[in-house]
């Protein structure tokens, strides 16, 4: 089914669309032919035909989805983009594409497979000349966040307040403080300021690296941060960044953090591409 709240928030999002313009100008030539992988909508395809005289290929896998672009692009006389529904690796595009755009980015980077289909495209057009965006970075920043601590009294609240049939959490709090600083809680974290440096988790160059996968471990030490950052950074072209962090223009991706549970003094992050899953565990002293 057609997700139209999820497109409109994307098209909303006129930070991400400016971004991906402005790499666009940049990078296509006159003449390239592009290829939209995932295209959504086909927003950034429509884009892509007005700074090229070559074909715009828009691969969506989603029936819905492709048909409605099919249609809008249609509508719209914008008749360069050809819209096909399927697997972007596996479809019949004809002639190779010269540049590559992508925005398969998950709220942290990696969750919508950007790494393995970039890999997978290169394998199969191996002189496309650039990818947009190139290369995708997750950090983590150690913050002092009002927002954090908000959460955390909301939370442990609801478990230490006198519950129905005489239930007491007294014994297990600190196994729901624990859980709590597992999730990755996304939200805006306007107010919160920088407790360290931030640190890169992983730095993925697109079309090249072949996992996903990785595992990092974080010490916080003494530190008065109470929540961790978590971010990305996509170079789009070498005048343009996407960046989801606190600091930058608010995109749909929102601000993701950790909060940190009490006395903890470590936390590992760890991604498998397998299960488009981020898991943090936190150690304490």
């Amino acid at each position: 089914m057609f997700e139209a709240h999820h497109h409109a928030r994307m098209l909303a999002d006129a930070t991400r669309l400016t971004a991906f313009h402005d790499a666009m100008a940049e990078v296509i030539g006159d003449g390239d032919r592009v290829l939209d992988a995932g295209a959504g909508t086909g927003i950034l395809a429509a884009m892509a035909s007005q700074l090229t005289a070559g074909t715009v290929v828009a691969v969506e896998y989603l029936q819905d989805t492709a048909s409605f672009a099919q249609q809008a692009l249609r509508d719209s006389h914008l008749d360069r983009v050809e819209v096909v529904q399927g697997n972007a690796v596996q479809v019949d595009i004809g002639t190779p594409p010269d540049v590559v755009v992508s925005e398969t980015i998950g709220s942290l980077g990696p969750e919508e497979n950007i790494v393995g289909l970039t890999r997978a495209l290169r394998q199969r057009y191996p002189d496309i000349r650039a990818f947009i965006p190139s290369r995708l970075r997750v950090l983590a920043e150690p913050v002092v966040s009002p927002e954090a601590d908000a959460l955390r009294a909301s939370v442990m609240g609801a478990f230490t307040r006198e519950q129905p049939g005489g239930l007491s959490f007294a014994t297990v709090l600190p196994a729901a403080e624990h859980a709590l600083g597992g999730q990755i809680i996304t939200a805006r974290l306007t107010e919160a300021t920088s407790a360290g440096p931030a640190q890169p988790l992983v730095e993925y160059d697109l079309g090249t690296t072949p996992d996903a996968d990785f595992n990092r471990t974080l010490s916080l030490g003494d530190s008065p941060a109470n929540a961790v950052h978590l971010y990305f950074e996509a170079p789009l072209s070498p005048g343009v960044t996407l960046s989801s962090h606190r600091t930058a223009a608010f995109t749909h991706w929102g601000h993701s953090y950790l909060v940190r549970p009490p006395h903890a003094s470590t936390v590992t992050i760890t991604y498998r591409n397998a299960d488009r899953r981020f898991t943090c565990h936190w150690d304490h002293n």
